[in-house]
């Protein structure tokens, strides 16, 4: 978001607010941190419109980027918010936008990586996502109380913020009507007990102490976008099966977000090449009766180098998906 002045922040008991105004549409942002009686440990940016109809629908996408500096993770979750308000402004839903932490040689919060579920109940990041989740709920209350609100989300995310998405679809698939997911086709989950989690659930009762739900899970409406030149970028950090440079967006290669043996299981099942692995994983869950598309974009790639990114179209498959899945569907 643009600077606010510091006179027009208001601090509150829960942290602080201010307004906002995009073109003719005006908001109420709250940053809302937690307290000893809340049920989580990390803040929290709401976006609330003015303008806010009965039946509003509650968008969310955590902060995507991984800093130590508590600052910078705020301006970053200030900027998915206003992003993601500007991509459904006409629409006048609520946003919100978990604040993930990032810890030192601790586990990969952003992209839920399975050593999450291995920290202690004595740390205040235990089960993050279940921490997400109790900061929906919180929230949905709030909503409630100045208008309707519908029961399922919009859950949203780009590169680490959409392996974050897919990754809490997997664990909480019950609140979530259609997650918009973009730059992480290299990591779909497919819900088979061949693979362990993150990319599968042979182990998901071991580590979240309940059963796979896949029914719920086949009623989330999956939307992934992604750029046809998004493996052509590499990395020196990591190195495929021949020893190349792996691509920097194929999480199947980051070992801090898929264990490589899990990952190199995905491979084997489905393919090297991620975009056209990607496809036969999505050929593979419409055969499980799960309700997932995907559109390539020609010719871009993960990031906008020299304006050949997904961007501006990933702003508009945003809107459209949300048109599709919440207007034209009738969910209100």
């Amino acid at each position: 978001m643009e600077s606010v002045k510091e006179n027009e922040i208001q601090r509150t008991n829960f942290g602080f607010q201010f307004d906002y105004s995009i073109e003719d549409k005006e908001y109420s942002v709250q940053v809302v941190y937690p307290s000893k009686e809340d049920d989580y440990t990390i803040p929290y940016i709401l976006v609330i419109p003015k303008q806010m109809k009965d039946n509003c629908v509650l968008a969310v996408e955590v902060n995507n980027l991984e800093t130590k500096n508590k600052d910078e993770l705020l301006n970053n979750g200030l900027l998915t918010a206003y992003n993601l308000i500007s991509n459904l402004k006409e629409f006048d839903n609520p946003v919100l936008i978990p604040i993930l932490p990032s810890v030192e040689g601790g586990p990969y919060y952003q992209q839920l990586s399975r050593e999450c579920f291995s920290v202690s109940k004595d740390s205040p990041f235990y089960r993050i996502d279940l921490q997400v989740l109790n900061i929906i709920s919180e929230v949905k209350q709030k909503i409630s109380k100045i208008v309707t609100i519908n029961e399922k989300i919009f859950l949203n995310g780009y590169s680490c913020s959409g392996v974050f998405a897919q990754r809490f679809a997997l664990l909480h698939p019950k609140i979530i009507d259609t997650a918009c997911i973009g730059g992480a086709s290299g990591s779909i989950p497919v819900p088979i007990t061949e693979l362990e989690y993150p990319l599968g659930i042979a182990d998901y009762l071991d580590i979240t102490g309940e059963k796979f739900d896949l029914e719920s899970y086949s009623q989330i409406k999956f939307r992934y976008y992604v750029g046809s030149l998004e493996d052509k970028r590499k990395t020196s950090e990591r190195h495929d099966e021949n020893g190349n440079d792996a691509p920097m967006h194929d999480m199947s290669y980051f070992d801090r977000s898929i264990p490589p043996v899990v990952g190199m299981k995905q491979r084997n099942m489905f393919g090297i090449n991620m975009i056209e692995r990607s496809k036969k994983q999505i050929d593979y869950m419409n055969d499980m009766g799960i309700n997932i598309e995907q559109e390539i974009f020609e010719g871009r790639t993960h990031n906008n180098h020299n304006g050949i990114g997904v961007n501006e179209l990933g702003d508009e498959f945003i809107n459209r998906t949300y048109q599709q899945s919440f207007i034209q569907g009738k969910k209100l």
